[in-house]
């Protein structure tokens, strides 16, 4: 999968970062944004907390 890019806004509402983050490799890949030059990591995974089952969703409906 190619570099993807993700946009987030800033705390100081001058942009939205355009994330370009590296391919995966490990637990982190590296982003760095095409605007500003910011870097952070993303994880490169999902923990199962990150998940809600249906039945979840339709109650938080």
């Amino acid at each position: 999968m190619a570099n993807q890019t993700i946009q987030t806004p800033t705390a100081s509402a001058d942009h939205f970062h355009r994330w370009r983050i590296d391919e995966p490799n490990g637990p982190v890949s590296i982003g760095t944004c095409k605007v500003c030059g910011t870097t952070k990591q993303f994880k490169n995974w999902l923990s199962d907390m990150d998940f809600i089952t249906n039945e979840e969703h339709r109650i938080a409906a």
